[in-house]
């Protein structure tokens, strides 16, 4: 009886041949949003307001310089809004009454009174030295687009998009995005309206109806033009 042997081996070769898969060569293809990356980095915000010696209240200027800080930190101000006094200066007793003032004309502003973080610096003696107020924010710069006169756009050997290709998409993401940071992580969602659940709940429990009510003008109806 002759051995079945090499023809089982035979048939596992074959086997093993037809389920190995190849591997490809080289790193997977970058997408256009990996090719033309947006870079984000932080930047800090600042604003002098001005102390005289004798100041006792903030002048008209200087709350209107207050009030539009205050709205670009709400707008897309980071972490804390730093409030920086003087010390070791000729004016520091003006400059701790109108650090008050300025403390409560951003509150008015809109700005959290916790948010609001008090700081000092040595002025050195300075006789105006000024309070600074700053914040951080992010800024996105727009990636470098190859101009398409010195690409070949109706030959690609690899099948690929040109090397530009995306590039101008990301460019104006870039320049029209509010806030930079979002391209780092996504916002916190806002909490749940609660008056607005119990008042469907409760509506639910009584078997009345959940929606809001809807006037005749409301409702669609078909033309008879297309009936």
């Amino acid at each position: 009886m002759k051995s079945r042997l090499p023809l089982l081996v035979i048939g596992l070769s074959a086997l093993s041949a037809c389920a190995s898969v190849p591997t490809p060569e080289g790193p997977p293809v970058a997408s256009a949003a990996d090719r033309h990356r947006i870079q984000v980095t932080e930047a800090a915000e600042r604003v002098e307001i001005p102390v005289a010696a004798g100041d006792a209240t903030l002048s008209p200027g200087a709350r209107a310089q207050v009030r539009n800080f205050a709205s670009g930190y709400l707008r897309y101000g980071h972490g804390a809004l730093i409030m920086s006094t003087p010390s070791n200066a000729a004016n520091s007793d003006a400059a701790s009454l109108l650090a008050n003032e300025t403390r409560m004309a951003l509150v008015e502003a809109g700005v959290s009174y916790v948010a609001v973080a008090g700081s000092t610096y040595d002025a050195a003696g300075a006789g105006d030295a000024p309070i600074v107020l700053s914040f951080a924010r992010f800024e996105a710069e727009a990636p470098e687009c190859a101009p398409l006169w010195e690409q070949d756009l109706a030959h690609q050997s690899n099948n690929q998009p040109w090397a530009s290709f995306g590039c101008a998409t990301n460019a104006n993401l870039a320049a029209m995005i509010e806030d930079p940071a979002d391209l780092l992580r996504p916002r916190d969602m806002d909490p749940r309206d609660s008056n607005r659940r119990s008042t469907v709940m409760e509506a639910y429990r009584e078997g009345a109806q959940t929606h809001a009510e809807r006037t005749p003008d409301e409702r669609v109806s078909i033309s008879n033009a297309v009936q």
